[in-house]
C-alpha cells in the first residue's frame, strides 16, 4: 500500500464514472493515496464481473474505502450528497458508439468484439446521425455535456481541479463528432468563469489486462508508433491512430491522480505528457502541451 499524499489528506475526490475502465483505476490509485473517493455511475458499485473479484471479497479490499453512489450525470438532484464538499473532480466517462458501446468495450475476446459490433451495424449505424440512438444517448450528452453540468456543480462547491479524460482523435470508423464533442467540452472547462484549475488528458488507445481484447491491438500499435512516429501524420488514412503510443489504463490513472497533487499541472497533457507525468508526479513540464495544441488546430476544416 503507498502512503497517503500529504496533499490528498482531508480531501475529497469525485470520480465521474469511477466503475468504467479508467475510472475504477482512478480510484483504486486515489484511495492508496489517501483520498476520500466517491465514484458516480448510474449503477453505483460496479459487478463483480467488471471489477477484480478479490477487491470485492476480501474484507479490507480497497473498493471498501469507496463510496460507489448512484446517480445520473445530466441530474445534478440526484447525485447532491455525492458531490457535497468535493475538492476535486475527475470525469472519465466517454461515449465511443452511439449504440451498443458497453458491449464492445467489455469484450473479453476477439470473438465477443466482433459479434458486439456486428450487432451495433446491424441494428443501427453508429456512423449515421440522421437517425436517433436507441439507448437515447449521444455524443452531445456524454460527452460534453455530462462533463459541464458535473462541472457547474462541482464549481458550487469550490473546487480546486477538474481533471477531464479527452482523447488524442476519433478512432477509425467513429464518426468525427465522437471528437467534436470531446474538444467542446475542453474548451468549456478550460474557460469556466469558476476560474478552477483544468486538466484536460488526451490518450491515445487505451488498454489493460482486465479487458483482455485490448491487449493484442496495443502491442500492434506500440509497434507501428514506434516505425511511423509523427512523419505519417495526416499523409495516410489512420495515420494519427496508427502512430500514437498506446497507453495502459493504470498509467493513466497514475497521471490523474498525480495532476491533482501538483498544483503547477494545468492545461492540455498528450500522450507523451500523459507517459512523463506518470512516471515523474512533481513534474512541471506537461500541461498545456505545444504539441497537443498544434495537433487540435483544424486542417481543412476538420480536426485531426
Amino acid at each position: 500500500m503507498v502512503a497517503p499524499s500529504l496533499q490528498a489528506l482531508a480531501k475529497k475526490l469525485l470520480v465521474v464514472g469511477g466503475t468504467g475502465g479508467v475510472g475504477f483505476q482512478v480510484c483504486k490509485v486515489a484511495v492508496a493515496r489517501g483520498w476520500d473517493v466517491t465514484s458516480l455511475s448510474r449503477r453505483g458499485k460496479p459487478t463483480l464481473t467488471e471489477a477484480n473479484q478479490k477487491d470485492f471479497v476480501a474484507p479490507q479490499g480497497w473498493t471498501h474505502k469507496v463510496n460507489w453512489a448512484q446517480g445520473d450525470s445530466l441530474n445534478p438532484s440526484t447525485y447532491k450528497e455525492a458531490i457535497a464538499g468535493v475538492n476535486s473532480v475527475v470525469h472519465t466517462v466517454g461515449l465511443l458508439l452511439e449504440d451498443n458501446y458497453k458491449e464492445i468495450l467489455h469484450s473479453q475476446n476477439f470473438d465477443e468484439l466482433s459479434k458486439s459490433v456486428q450487432t451495433a451495424i446491424r441494428g443501427q449505424n453508429p456512423l449515421d446521425t440522421r437517425k436517433t440512438p436507441k439507448t437515447g444517448l449521444t455524443y452531445e450528452k456524454v460527452n460534453r455535456d455530462t462533463a459541464i453540468t458535473v462541472a457547474n456543480e462541482a464549481a458550487k462547491e469550490g473546487i480546486e481541479s477538474f481533471a477531464f479524460v479527452s482523447a488524442a482523435f476519433a478512432p477509425p470508423m467513429v464518426p468525427n463528432r465522437y471528437l467534436t464533442t470531446k474538444r467542446e467540452a475542453e474548451t468549456a472547462l478550460l474557460t469556466h468563469p469558476a476560474g478552477f484549475r483544468s486538466i484536460i488528458f488526451r490518450p491515445g488507445f487505451l488498454s489493460t489486462s482486465e479487458r483482455p481484447f485490448t491487449l493484442p491491438l496495443a502491442g500492434l500499435l506500440q509497434v507501428s508508433s514506434a516505425i511511423l512516429g509523427d512523419s505519417v501524420r495526416g499523409t495516410i488514412p489512420f495515420a494519427q491512430a496508427l502512430s500514437t503510443p498506446p497507453l495502459e489504463m493504470e498509467t493513466l490513472a497514475r497521471a490523474i491522480v498525480n495532476s491533482l497533487e501538483n498544483p503547477e499541472i494545468k492545461g492540455i497533457i498528450d500522450v507523451e505528457g500523459i507517459a512523463e507525468l506518470a512516471n515523474n508526479p512533481h513534474t512541471q513540464n506537461v500541461g498545456a502541451s505545444k504539441k497537443a495544441v498544434e495537433d487540435d488546430k483544424p486542417k481543412d476544416g476538420k480536426l485531426e
